[in-house]
């Protein structure tokens, strides 16, 4: 992975970065209405349920929507990185997978140089 990249390829990759957090945000946004909802809807009585309940449906819902919507905004800038990049996806590997190793790559060599001594000793 020592490919000089273009500034283009940079931005969306940086891009692809930000999405991915967002994916992860609202994956656990996902995990936590879902915990809720459990804990709640376990003690409910049967019949018309209540409007707490209602209401973490509601946010249940929308933080599934969240989810989605992070995945295909990560998606979609990963698939520019790639074209823009020129890079191919390896065979059996996802398109997913082989960006975040990129962006982990990057973060690496990132964390890397700022660490190093400057030269202007």
């Amino acid at each position: 992975m020592a490919t000089q990249l273009t500034p283009e390829a940079k931005a969306y990759l940086s891009h692809a970065a930000e999405a991915r957090e967002a994916m992860d945000r609202a994956a656990h946004d996902t995990t936590v209405a879902a915990d809720e909802l459990r804990r709640y809807a376990k003690f409910s009585k049967p019949g018309q349920p209540s409007a707490h309940i209602v209401q973490l449906r509601q946010r249940q819902a929308a933080a599934r929507m969240d989810s989605a919507r992070a995945k295909q905004a990560f998606l979609k800038a990963a698939q520019a990185f790639v074209h823009s990049s020129g890079l191919e996806v390896p065979p059996r590997s996802s398109l997913e997978a082989f960006v975040v190793g990129w962006i982990k790559t990057t973060a690496a060599a990132s964390d890397h140089d700022a660490s190093s001594p400057s030269s202007s000793m």
